[in-house]
């Protein structure tokens, strides 16, 4: 692929369509052959992206290739919605095809999917929407995050949800005031469940799991990213307090035997500045305990460790 059609592919957003590439001269058996000699590789059906530049990119980044191909192909005004506005907006998902595009049309009467795009039916206000990178318009956080909890299950809702009040600077209000108008909507009953039990606090996708894995054993809800007093040190901010309980949970699916090892540390002494950290808290009167990615699939593992943790149980996890 000759350099005009590298710079096109690039200011696309890594996509060059069939159409484009025989407008500009290519043939059919020529691209067949750039498929063959690994220069070429298709996306989905006239779409292709360059090999070298596709291998780069993680699953998340081709999603966002696969939604621009197919915007440039679809013939029916729509907007990317859903999980691939979730993406497209930098928002965390778990747990979501990626394979599939996500699509929202004001014509439709009745969600359909076809050729690998899911489109939905549902009216769209400019206040819905947002323009995102490569002048893309999209779904906006606040929209996306409801119609995600409408549709799919709550835990990779309230991934969605927790990582969409962040951006939105907390504001649930904004949230409530898009729900309102979704009264009659299917799936609005579970999207207000979702829009209650949020929190933008919850910095990854393993800290809002771990939220949900303790609605769903019957713990007590923790205040998250909580800061915690030591005398004469700094502030030890903590990932989810126990209050009543007086215990600390960190989450510890994220790189924090990383945490991150600072200048000229090497990865044992990150985890010995964790554990004078953990016995500074300690000190402090609080019970600690800690929860790793595996432990999201063990409710009555983690149930068991913090109703140890707890030594007493709260009300509401007796």
């Amino acid at each position: 692929m000759d350099e005009h059609l590298r710079g096109l592919a690039a200011s696309q957003g890594n996509v060059v369509l069939r159409r484009q590439l025989l407008r500009a001269g290519y043939s059919d058996n020529e691209l067949y052959r750039l498929r063959q000699r690994g220069e070429l590789v298709p996306i989905r059906r006239g779409a292709y992206a360059e090999t070298r530049v596709w291998e780069t990119l993680d699953a998340f980044e081709r999603h966002k290739t696969l939604v621009r191909a197919v915007m440039m192909q679809l013939d029916q005004p729509a907007v990317p919605s859903h999980v691939s506005a979730a993406v497209m907006c930098g928002l965390r998902v778990w747990n979501a095809d990626l394979s599939l595009v996500h699509v929202t049309r004001a014509d439709l009467h009745s969600p359909r999917r076809e050729a690998g795009v899911v489109h939905h039916a549902g009216p769209l206000t400019d206040s819905d929407l947002v323009t995102v990178v490569h002048d893309v318009v999209v779904t906006a956080p606040h929209r996306t995050a409801l119609d995600i909890a409408r549709t799919v299950g709550f835990e990779a809702a309230i991934v969605v949800a927790d990582s969409a009040l962040a951006q939105l600077d907390h504001d649930r209000g904004l949230l409530l005031r898009t729900l309102d108008g979704m009264r009659d909507w299917a799936g609005a009953r579970a999207a207000g469940r979702v829009v209650e039990f949020a929190d933008g606090l919850s910095e990854s996708v393993g800290e809002s799991r771990a939220r949900v894995q303790f609605e769903r054993v019957g713990l007590p809800r923790p205040r998250l990213q909580v800061p915690v007093a030591v005398p004469g040190q700094p502030q030890d901010r903590v990932d989810f307090l126990f209050e009543e309980q007086r215990t600390v949970v960190e989450f510890d699916g994220r790189v924090k035997y990383g945490r991150l090892p600072g200048p000229g540390e090497d990865a044992a002494d990150a985890v010995w500045r964790e554990k004078v950290r953990e016995d500074r808290i300690r000190d402090q009167g609080y019970r600690f305990a800690r929860v790793v990615w595996a432990d999201l699939y063990r409710d009555d593992v983690v149930r068991a460790r913090l109703r140890r943790a707890f030594g007493r149980l709260g009300r509401r996890a007796a």
